[in-house]
């Protein structure tokens, strides 16, 4: 019997561990469409995004624009406790219509990335393509609120693509925002968070990055991070319309994956 009440005492303390262990990481929440009332798993509503506004911020969660990361990545600083970082994907026009509007009420910055070969267009890749913004849509944005980041110049599936067929697409991701004077963080996206399968082109990449001054990316992952040491594999959470709250709260304590 001592022996039973022992391993379940160490299995507790050792679940407690972990689970103290994933609070110290910092979580990057990743979201695509916003509209009033629709949701599924790329689509919130808007109430839901005050939601989860109002949970971070009552509960001690410390919103932050993503140059804070870049800078404690650059620094090799470390981060506050429970730091945590939006971002939007695609540059969807819903974004600007229903999203900007709840993130200046609770004056929450956000990151979103753009598939530059696509602004002022539709986003073809989707089932139901949907407008993006334009680009005096995106200038129009507060750059104290809004930044903007990499996410591939045609939204190309990097999983699939040769070291040639990486450095085109994200020197022109780049060339796009400086031909058109809009200001970027040196940060990527992988589209459908996919990058290469061989370990040579893998490396590559992280090269062709490097060299142009790419500090970071981001996969989707669904974890907490809990170091910078990979910095082109940078964890997001998915966050989807279909989500209850209670999975949203579970994601963003970095529960969902941890067994007792």
């Amino acid at each position: 019997m001592i022996y039973i009440l022992i391993a379940i005492v160490v299995g507790c303390c050792f679940g407690l561990y972990i689970w103290l262990i994933a609070q110290k990481g910092f979580a990057v929440l990743m979201y695509h469409k916003v509209l009033p009332h629709y949701t599924d798993d790329l689509t919130i509503s808007v109430s839901q995004l005050e939601e989860h506004l109002q949970f971070l911020q009552l509960n001690g969660y410390q919103i932050l624009p993503l140059e804070r990361l870049i800078t404690a990545v650059s620094e090799k600083a470390s981060l506050p406790a429970k730091s945590i970082f939006i971002t939007f994907d695609d540059g969807y026009l819903n974004n600007l219509e229903y999203a900007y509007p709840v993130l200046q009420k609770y004056n929450v910055p956000a990151t979103i990335f753009l598939p530059t070969n696509y602004i002022g267009q539709q986003s073809s890749w989707d089932i139901k393509a949907d407008d993006l913004m334009s680009i005096n849509q995106l200038k129009s944005l507060k750059p104290s609120l809004i930044s903007f980041g990499l996410h591939s110049h045609a939204h190309l599936n990097y999983k699939t693509l040769n070291k040639a067929e990486i450095t085109e697409d994200l020197q022109n991701n780049i060339r796009y925002f400086t031909e058109n004077g809009l200001q970027f963080l040196p940060a990527f996206a992988y589209p459908y968070g996919g990058r290469p399968k061989n370990s040579t082109i893998l490396n590559q990449m992280k090269e062709i990055m490097q060299s142009l001054g790419i500090v970071m990316a981001f996969r989707i992952g669904n974890r907490l991070n809990s170091s910078f040491s990979n910095v082109y594999e940078l964890q997001r959470l998915d966050i989807k319309g279909t989500d209850s709250t209670a999975v949203f709260q579970k994601k963003v304590k970095g529960k969902m994956k941890i067994l007792f």
